[in-house]
């Protein structure tokens, strides 16, 4: 078994998503929240005792954080600018519905805290305090772990891809 450390566990610049309101769909009202890994090698991407920091492979892991269904004050950045915002963890109503890929299994990522920093109008910083739970799946050879991720987020207006294509969908 190993720890995904920090070295391995290292935010880059991500996205924050609005889902507007009127959208017919059930991510309409919410956020969410796409943090990518910086890659890391490994020996066989499948088998995390090969995992190591740096990109000379042989292969590269390139993962991200996933967060979906995010409760948020609704519109841009400035909404969340300077707040921080608690959330259960799951099943409770109100969790954050995370996860990471890894060794082809997605793995839970329970978030209980976001702290925003000051928002521009097309990013914020965040930091995000994050529990990976990576008995859930079974058989994955990483130990859970908490973390303290920080990062920028560049901001995004969700688009259905039926509304992004117009009326060329039937």
């Amino acid at each position: 078994m190993i720890d995904l450390t920090d070295e391995l566990l290292k935010p880059t610049a991500g996205t924050i998503c609005y889902w507007p309101a009127d959208l017919d769909h059930p991510v309409a009202g919410t956020w969410d929240i796409r943090i990518p890994l910086a890659p890391f090698s490994a020996d066989d991407e499948y088998e995390p005792a090969t995992f190591r920091p740096g990109t000379d492979g042989p292969e590269l892991v390139s993962t991200e954080i996933m967060l979906d269904f995010i409760a948020l004050p609704a519109g841009g950045t400035a909404a969340l600018s300077r707040r921080t915002f608690t959330f259960p963890v799951k099943p409770e109503e109100g969790h954050i519905d995370g996860s990471i890929y890894l060794i082809a299994a997605h793995c839970p990522v329970e978030v209980t805290r976001i702290e925003f920093g000051t928002a521009t109008p097309d990013q914020i910083k965040a930091t995000l305090h994050a529990h990976f739970d990576f008995d859930a799946v079974g058989g994955v050879d990483i130990r859970n772990r908490t973390a303290v991720l920080r990062t920028v987020l560049r901001f995004e207006l969700g688009k259905l891809f039926s509304h992004a294509i117009g009326s060329s969908v039937e």
